[in-house]
Protein backbone atom coordinates (compact mmCIF):
# COMPACT_ATOMS: atom_id res chain seq x y z
CA UNK A 1 0.00 0.00 0.00
CA UNK A 2 3.07 2.37 0.19
CA UNK A 3 2.56 2.93 4.18
CA UNK A 4 6.16 3.82 6.13
CA UNK A 5 5.93 0.83 8.66
CA UNK A 6 8.07 1.15 12.10
CA UNK A 7 8.12 -2.50 14.10
CA UNK A 8 8.54 -2.14 17.78
CA UNK A 9 10.55 -5.08 19.45
CA UNK A 10 10.05 -6.32 23.21
CA UNK A 11 11.54 -9.64 22.88
CA UNK A 12 14.62 -11.53 23.15
CA UNK A 13 15.24 -14.29 21.06
CA UNK A 14 18.24 -17.58 20.72
CA UNK A 15 19.93 -18.59 17.87
CA UNK A 16 20.26 -22.40 18.51
CA UNK A 17 17.04 -24.48 19.00
CA UNK A 18 14.76 -25.36 15.95
CA UNK A 19 11.81 -23.13 17.22
CA UNK A 20 14.21 -19.73 17.71
CA UNK A 21 15.67 -20.84 13.99
CA UNK A 22 12.07 -20.47 12.75
CA UNK A 23 11.29 -17.31 14.26
CA UNK A 24 13.78 -15.31 13.40
CA UNK A 25 13.75 -16.49 9.81
CA UNK A 26 9.70 -15.56 10.18
CA UNK A 27 11.11 -12.19 11.48
CA UNK A 28 13.49 -11.41 9.16
CA UNK A 29 10.71 -12.35 6.66
CA UNK A 30 8.47 -9.47 8.43
CA UNK A 31 10.85 -6.71 8.85
CA UNK A 32 12.48 -6.97 4.69
CA UNK A 33 9.92 -4.49 3.59
CA UNK A 34 9.93 -2.24 7.26
CA UNK A 35 11.58 1.12 7.42
CA UNK A 36 12.69 1.32 10.50
CA UNK A 37 12.61 -0.91 14.09
CA UNK A 38 12.34 0.30 17.66
CA UNK A 39 13.50 -1.78 20.31
CA UNK A 40 13.25 -1.09 24.16
CA UNK A 41 16.83 -1.66 25.15
CA UNK A 42 20.08 -2.00 23.65
CA UNK A 43 20.55 -5.86 24.13
CA UNK A 44 17.15 -5.83 22.40
CA UNK A 45 18.32 -3.89 19.68
CA UNK A 46 21.55 -6.07 19.59
CA UNK A 47 19.22 -9.55 19.46
CA UNK A 48 17.03 -8.06 17.13
CA UNK A 49 19.56 -6.69 14.66
CA UNK A 50 21.62 -10.49 14.38
CA UNK A 51 18.14 -12.23 14.39
CA UNK A 52 16.98 -10.36 11.35
CA UNK A 53 20.02 -9.39 9.72
CA UNK A 54 19.13 -5.60 10.22
CA UNK A 55 21.26 -2.47 9.19
CA UNK A 56 22.31 -1.20 13.24
CA UNK A 57 20.95 2.06 12.11
CA UNK A 58 17.93 1.04 10.94
CA UNK A 59 17.15 0.65 14.90
CA UNK A 60 16.44 3.06 17.28
CA UNK A 61 15.94 1.70 21.12
CA UNK A 62 13.32 3.70 22.81
CA UNK A 63 12.93 1.96 26.58
CA UNK A 64 9.21 1.67 28.94
CA UNK A 65 8.03 4.35 30.60
CA UNK A 66 5.54 4.68 33.63
CA UNK A 67 3.20 6.69 35.04
CA UNK A 68 5.15 8.01 38.02
CA UNK A 69 2.23 8.92 40.10
CA UNK A 70 0.29 5.59 39.47
CA UNK A 71 3.08 4.52 41.42
CA UNK A 72 4.40 6.80 44.23
CA UNK A 73 5.60 5.18 47.96
CA UNK A 74 2.91 4.75 50.45
CA UNK A 75 1.80 7.81 52.40
CA UNK A 76 1.34 7.22 56.28
CA UNK A 77 -2.29 8.82 55.89
CA UNK A 78 -3.23 6.14 53.08
CA UNK A 79 -2.04 2.81 54.96
CA UNK A 80 -5.20 2.32 56.06
CA UNK A 81 -6.89 2.46 52.95
CA UNK A 82 -5.23 -0.27 51.24
CA UNK A 83 -7.25 -3.13 50.20
CA UNK A 84 -7.48 -5.85 47.41
CA UNK A 85 -9.84 -7.61 45.44
CA UNK A 86 -11.50 -10.30 47.37
CA UNK A 87 -10.32 -10.92 51.12
CA UNK A 88 -6.43 -11.50 49.95
CA UNK A 89 -5.94 -8.14 51.73
CA UNK A 90 -5.92 -9.56 55.09
CA UNK A 91 -3.04 -12.22 54.48
CA UNK A 92 -0.90 -9.40 53.37
CA UNK A 93 1.67 -8.51 55.85
CA UNK A 94 0.79 -4.80 57.03
CA UNK A 95 2.31 -1.83 54.89
CA UNK A 96 5.51 -0.95 56.57
CA UNK A 97 5.56 3.01 57.60
CA UNK A 98 7.59 4.48 54.91
CA UNK A 99 9.56 6.96 57.93
CA UNK A 100 10.35 4.42 60.15
CA UNK A 101 13.63 3.21 59.55
CA UNK A 102 14.44 -0.56 59.41
CA UNK A 103 16.27 -2.17 61.88
CA UNK A 104 18.42 -5.22 62.04
CA UNK A 105 15.90 -7.27 63.42
CA UNK A 106 12.88 -5.58 61.79
CA UNK A 107 10.66 -7.41 59.35
CA UNK A 108 11.47 -7.22 56.07
CA UNK A 109 9.04 -7.96 53.10
CA UNK A 110 10.17 -9.08 49.64
CA UNK A 111 8.11 -8.58 46.54
CA UNK A 112 7.77 -11.06 44.03
CA UNK A 113 5.20 -9.71 40.90
CA UNK A 114 6.06 -12.49 37.67
CA UNK A 115 4.28 -14.84 35.88
CA UNK A 116 5.14 -18.23 36.75
CA UNK A 117 6.76 -19.79 33.92
CA UNK A 118 10.37 -21.11 33.46
CA UNK A 119 11.54 -18.61 30.94
CA UNK A 120 10.37 -15.79 34.64
CA UNK A 121 13.16 -18.04 36.42
CA UNK A 122 10.04 -19.62 38.70
CA UNK A 123 12.49 -22.42 39.22
CA UNK A 124 15.15 -20.53 40.42
CA UNK A 125 12.60 -19.02 43.10
CA UNK A 126 11.60 -21.73 43.86
CA UNK A 127 15.04 -23.38 44.80
CA UNK A 128 16.25 -20.16 46.88
CA UNK A 129 13.40 -20.00 48.78
CA UNK A 130 14.03 -22.32 51.20
CA UNK A 131 17.75 -20.98 51.59
CA UNK A 132 16.53 -17.32 52.10
CA UNK A 133 14.09 -18.81 55.02
CA UNK A 134 16.52 -20.88 57.00
CA UNK A 135 19.24 -17.56 56.37
CA UNK A 136 16.99 -14.98 57.54
CA UNK A 137 14.19 -15.44 59.90
CA UNK A 138 13.09 -11.99 59.66
CA UNK A 139 12.06 -12.07 56.09
CA UNK A 140 8.63 -12.15 54.49
CA UNK A 141 7.48 -12.83 50.96
CA UNK A 142 4.32 -11.56 48.80
CA UNK A 143 4.71 -13.75 45.19
CA UNK A 144 1.58 -12.62 43.05
CA UNK A 145 1.37 -14.19 39.48
CA UNK A 146 -0.37 -17.13 38.17
CA UNK A 147 1.06 -20.28 35.83
CA UNK A 148 2.20 -23.47 35.47
CA UNK A 149 5.20 -23.58 38.17
CA UNK A 150 2.86 -22.27 40.69
CA UNK A 151 1.89 -25.45 41.80
CA UNK A 152 5.65 -26.85 42.38
CA UNK A 153 5.77 -23.54 44.62
CA UNK A 154 2.80 -24.72 46.56
CA UNK A 155 4.70 -28.03 46.82
CA UNK A 156 7.93 -26.55 47.89
CA UNK A 157 6.37 -24.68 50.66
CA UNK A 158 4.28 -27.91 52.12
CA UNK A 159 7.51 -29.67 51.91
CA UNK A 160 9.23 -27.01 54.15
CA UNK A 161 9.23 -27.82 57.89
CA UNK A 162 6.35 -25.96 59.62
CA UNK A 163 8.22 -23.54 61.82
CA UNK A 164 9.94 -22.17 58.85
CA UNK A 165 7.02 -21.47 56.81
CA UNK A 166 4.59 -20.11 60.05
CA UNK A 167 5.77 -17.37 62.21
CA UNK A 168 4.93 -18.26 65.78
CA UNK A 169 1.35 -16.54 65.70
CA UNK A 170 0.72 -18.96 62.50
CA UNK A 171 1.38 -16.34 60.06
CA UNK A 172 2.62 -18.04 57.20
CA UNK A 173 6.28 -16.19 55.88
CA UNK A 174 5.30 -16.68 51.88
CA UNK A 175 1.22 -15.39 50.77
CA UNK A 176 0.46 -16.57 47.29
CA UNK A 177 -1.94 -13.57 46.64
CA UNK A 178 -2.40 -15.95 42.60
CA UNK A 179 -2.44 -13.14 39.46
CA UNK A 180 -3.82 -9.22 40.14
CA UNK A 181 -5.08 -6.68 37.79
CA UNK A 182 -2.26 -3.94 37.04
CA UNK A 183 -4.17 -1.24 39.14
CA UNK A 184 -3.33 -3.21 42.46
CA UNK A 185 0.39 -3.54 41.73
CA UNK A 186 1.32 -0.70 43.29
CA UNK A 187 -0.96 -1.47 46.41
CA UNK A 188 1.24 -4.59 46.84
CA UNK A 189 4.20 -2.99 45.89
CA UNK A 190 3.93 -0.24 48.88
CA UNK A 191 3.58 -3.44 51.00
CA UNK A 192 7.03 -4.39 50.54
CA UNK A 193 10.73 -3.45 50.92
CA UNK A 194 12.39 -4.78 48.40
CA UNK A 195 11.43 -6.51 44.80
CA UNK A 196 12.86 -10.05 43.85
CA UNK A 197 12.86 -10.95 40.02
CA UNK A 198 14.58 -13.69 38.74
CA UNK A 199 14.13 -14.14 35.24
CA UNK A 200 16.01 -15.73 32.98
CA UNK A 201 15.55 -13.43 29.63
CA UNK A 202 14.22 -9.95 29.91
CA UNK A 203 14.28 -7.01 27.31
CA UNK A 204 13.54 -4.36 29.67
CA UNK A 205 11.81 -4.96 32.79
CA UNK A 206 8.77 -2.38 33.65
CA UNK A 207 8.35 -4.03 36.55
CA UNK A 208 11.12 -2.93 37.87
CA UNK A 209 10.62 0.67 37.12
CA UNK A 210 7.74 0.53 38.62
CA UNK A 211 8.66 -1.40 42.00
CA UNK A 212 11.35 1.89 42.10
CA UNK A 213 9.21 4.49 42.05
CA UNK A 214 7.23 2.87 44.80
CA UNK A 215 10.46 3.21 46.78
CA UNK A 216 11.67 -0.45 46.88
CA UNK A 217 15.15 -1.54 46.48
CA UNK A 218 14.88 -3.92 43.40
CA UNK A 219 17.52 -6.91 43.45
CA UNK A 220 17.33 -8.77 39.87
CA UNK A 221 19.20 -11.20 37.25
CA UNK A 222 21.73 -9.88 35.28
CA UNK A 223 19.95 -10.78 32.32
CA UNK A 224 18.80 -9.52 29.10
CA UNK A 225 18.70 -5.67 29.13
CA UNK A 226 18.20 -5.68 32.99
CA UNK A 227 21.18 -3.58 33.48
CA UNK A 228 20.40 -0.73 31.46
CA UNK A 229 17.26 0.02 33.45
CA UNK A 230 17.90 1.24 36.75
CA UNK A 231 21.39 2.65 37.84
CA UNK A 232 23.46 0.83 40.89
CA UNK A 233 22.38 2.59 43.58
CA UNK A 234 18.46 1.08 43.45
CA UNK A 235 19.81 -2.52 42.12
CA UNK A 236 21.19 -5.56 43.35
CA UNK A 237 22.36 -7.79 40.56
CA UNK A 238 22.28 -11.81 40.23
CA UNK A 239 23.40 -14.26 38.82
CA UNK A 240 21.03 -16.78 37.64
CA UNK A 241 22.02 -19.29 39.90
CA UNK A 242 20.88 -20.00 43.48
CA UNK A 243 23.90 -19.24 45.53
CA UNK A 244 24.04 -16.05 43.92
CA UNK A 245 20.20 -14.99 44.60
CA UNK A 246 20.55 -15.38 48.29
CA UNK A 247 24.23 -13.70 48.07
CA UNK A 248 22.12 -10.49 46.07
CA UNK A 249 19.05 -10.90 49.36
CA UNK A 250 21.56 -10.76 51.62
CA UNK A 251 23.21 -7.91 50.37
CA UNK A 252 20.36 -6.29 49.94
CA UNK A 253 18.98 -6.58 53.50
CA UNK A 254 22.38 -5.24 54.83
CA UNK A 255 22.09 -1.99 52.82
CA UNK A 256 18.47 -1.78 54.05
CA UNK A 257 19.18 -2.27 57.45
CA UNK A 258 22.51 0.01 57.44
CA UNK A 259 20.66 3.25 55.78
CA UNK A 260 23.43 2.85 52.69
CA UNK A 261 20.17 3.69 50.31
CA UNK A 262 17.98 6.26 50.17
CA UNK A 263 14.46 4.56 48.76
CA UNK A 264 12.28 8.11 49.98
CA UNK A 265 14.13 9.92 46.88
CA UNK A 266 13.65 6.92 44.34
CA UNK A 267 10.41 7.72 42.84
CA UNK A 268 11.81 11.43 42.37
CA UNK A 269 14.44 9.87 40.20
CA UNK A 270 12.47 7.48 38.42
CA UNK A 271 10.23 9.67 37.39
CA UNK A 272 12.95 12.16 35.55
CA UNK A 273 14.37 9.27 34.27
CA UNK A 274 11.17 7.57 32.34
CA UNK A 275 8.17 9.80 31.02
CA UNK A 276 5.74 8.77 28.80
CA UNK A 277 5.97 12.23 27.53
CA UNK A 278 9.89 11.94 26.60
CA UNK A 279 8.92 8.12 24.75
CA UNK A 280 5.99 9.73 23.01
CA UNK A 281 8.43 11.98 21.29
CA UNK A 282 11.17 10.18 20.13
CA UNK A 283 8.66 8.12 18.74
CA UNK A 284 7.58 10.61 16.96
CA UNK A 285 10.74 11.52 16.19
CA UNK A 286 11.08 8.17 14.08
CA UNK A 287 8.10 8.56 12.20
CA UNK A 288 9.29 12.23 11.19
CA UNK A 289 12.51 10.50 9.88
CA UNK A 290 11.17 8.12 7.67
CA UNK A 291 8.56 10.22 6.44
CA UNK A 292 10.87 12.88 5.75
CA UNK A 293 9.00 15.48 7.68
CA UNK A 294 9.78 18.37 10.10
CA UNK A 295 9.35 18.47 13.83
CA UNK A 296 6.28 19.59 15.59
CA UNK A 297 6.78 22.96 16.36
CA UNK A 298 6.67 21.68 19.92
CA UNK A 299 9.37 18.80 19.42
CA UNK A 300 11.60 21.29 17.28
CA UNK A 301 12.95 22.70 20.92
CA UNK A 302 14.54 19.64 21.61
CA UNK A 303 16.41 18.94 18.20
CA UNK A 304 18.74 21.68 17.03
CA UNK A 305 20.83 21.74 13.97
CA UNK A 306 23.13 19.71 15.65
CA UNK A 307 20.84 16.77 15.57
CA UNK A 308 18.82 17.59 12.57
CA UNK A 309 20.09 14.80 10.95
CA UNK A 310 20.61 12.17 13.62
CA UNK A 311 19.38 8.78 12.99
CA UNK A 312 18.15 9.79 9.43
CA UNK A 313 18.33 6.21 7.21
CA UNK A 314 21.16 5.95 4.36
CA UNK A 315 18.80 5.12 1.81
CA UNK A 316 15.31 5.38 1.78
CA UNK A 317 13.21 2.08 0.63
CA UNK A 318 12.11 2.06 -2.93
CA UNK A 319 8.56 0.83 -2.72
CA UNK A 320 8.67 -0.56 -6.77
CA UNK A 321 7.44 -4.57 -6.42
CA UNK A 322 10.42 -5.35 -8.46
CA UNK A 323 13.21 -4.21 -5.49
CA UNK A 324 10.34 -5.65 -2.81
CA UNK A 325 10.91 -9.22 -4.41
CA UNK A 326 14.62 -8.66 -4.74
CA UNK A 327 14.63 -8.19 -0.42
CA UNK A 328 12.72 -10.60 0.27
CA UNK A 329 14.63 -13.20 -2.26
CA UNK A 330 17.29 -12.36 -0.22
CA UNK A 331 16.16 -13.80 3.10
CA UNK A 332 17.60 -17.43 2.12
CA UNK A 333 17.92 -20.10 -0.21
CA UNK A 334 14.76 -22.13 0.24
CA UNK A 335 13.53 -19.29 2.10
CA UNK A 336 13.56 -16.48 -0.07
CA UNK A 337 11.90 -18.28 -3.64
CA UNK A 338 8.86 -19.27 -0.75
CA UNK A 339 8.60 -15.33 0.49
CA UNK A 340 8.65 -14.16 -2.78
CA UNK A 341 5.94 -16.66 -3.65
CA UNK A 342 3.48 -14.86 -0.06
CA UNK A 343 4.10 -12.04 -1.63
CA UNK A 344 3.23 -12.19 -4.60
CA UNK A 345 0.18 -13.72 -3.72
CA UNK A 346 -0.64 -11.31 -1.05
CA UNK A 347 -0.32 -8.73 -3.79
CA UNK A 348 -2.60 -10.20 -5.97
CA UNK A 349 -5.30 -10.24 -2.73
CA UNK A 350 -4.32 -6.34 -2.83
CA UNK A 351 -5.24 -5.34 -6.33
CA UNK A 352 -8.20 -7.53 -6.07
CA UNK A 353 -9.21 -5.55 -3.00
CA UNK A 354 -8.23 -2.35 -4.51
CA UNK A 355 -10.47 -2.77 -7.22
CA UNK A 356 -13.59 -4.09 -5.12
CA UNK A 357 -13.08 -1.45 -2.17
CA UNK A 358 -10.69 1.11 -3.69
CA UNK A 359 -9.17 3.32 -1.40
CA UNK A 360 -10.91 6.68 -2.52
CA UNK A 361 -13.89 5.29 -0.93
CA UNK A 362 -11.65 5.15 3.21
CA UNK A 363 -12.36 7.72 5.25
CA UNK A 364 -9.01 9.15 6.22
CA UNK A 365 -7.88 10.22 9.95
CA UNK A 366 -8.35 13.76 10.45
CA UNK A 367 -5.07 15.16 11.08
CA UNK A 368 -4.18 15.71 14.89
CA UNK A 369 -5.17 19.12 15.78
CA UNK A 370 -2.08 21.28 16.90
CA UNK A 371 -1.23 22.99 20.04
CA UNK A 372 -1.87 26.51 20.35
CA UNK A 373 -0.66 28.79 23.64
CA UNK A 374 -3.36 31.43 24.63
CA UNK A 375 -3.48 34.55 23.98
CA UNK A 376 -3.32 35.66 27.86
CA UNK A 377 -2.53 34.17 30.44
CA UNK A 378 -4.04 35.45 33.65
CA UNK A 379 -3.35 33.93 37.58
CA UNK A 380 -6.68 32.48 37.96
CA UNK A 381 -8.86 30.49 35.57
CA UNK A 382 -5.99 30.79 32.94
CA UNK A 383 -6.82 28.25 30.43
CA UNK A 384 -4.75 25.71 28.07
CA UNK A 385 -5.67 24.85 25.24
CA UNK A 386 -5.09 20.74 24.81
CA UNK A 387 -4.64 18.64 21.91
CA UNK A 388 -7.90 16.55 22.61
CA UNK A 389 -9.89 19.70 21.61
CA UNK A 390 -11.27 21.14 25.19
CA UNK A 391 -9.59 23.52 27.58
CA UNK A 392 -8.18 23.01 30.40
CA UNK A 393 -9.17 25.81 32.94
CA UNK A 394 -6.66 25.89 35.96
CA UNK A 395 -9.77 27.39 38.14
CA UNK A 396 -11.86 24.64 37.92
CA UNK A 397 -12.19 21.51 34.82
CA UNK A 398 -12.46 21.18 31.60
CA UNK A 399 -15.66 23.11 28.67
CA UNK A 400 -16.15 22.42 24.93
CA UNK A 401 -13.36 24.75 23.00
CA UNK A 402 -15.88 25.14 20.34
CA UNK A 403 -18.30 26.72 22.96
CA UNK A 404 -15.67 28.57 24.61
CA UNK A 405 -15.17 30.75 21.40
CA UNK A 406 -17.58 31.71 20.72
CA UNK A 407 -18.03 33.51 24.46
CA UNK A 408 -14.71 35.06 23.71
CA UNK A 409 -13.25 35.48 20.27
CA UNK A 410 -10.32 36.37 21.93
CA UNK A 411 -9.44 32.95 23.10
CA UNK A 412 -8.14 30.28 21.25
CA UNK A 413 -10.15 27.91 18.51
CA UNK A 414 -9.74 24.69 17.15
CA UNK A 415 -10.89 24.26 13.53
CA UNK A 416 -13.25 21.55 12.59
Amino acid sequence: MGLRTVFTDHSLFGFSDAASIIANKLLKFSLSDVDHVICVSHTCKENTTLRASLNPLSVSVIPNAVVASNFRPLQPQEAKFLTLQGDRGALLPSPPDPTHHIGPGDPITIVVISRLFYNKGTDLLISALPLLLRRHENLRFIIAGSGPKAIDLEQTLDSLPQGLVYMPNGQSRVVQIGSIRHEEVRDVMVRGHMLLSTSLTEAFGTVLVEAASCGLMVVATRVGGVPEVLPGNMTVFVLPEVQDVVRGVTEAVGLLTTKAVRRDRFHDQVKMMYSWADIARRTERVYDLITGSPSAPDNSEYYNSEWENYGQPITTQSFALIDRLKRYYGCGIWAGKLFVLVVVVDYLIYCVLEVLYPREGIDLCKPWPKVQKPAHHGREGSKELERDGTVRQRGGGRRDARRQSVESSTEPRLDS
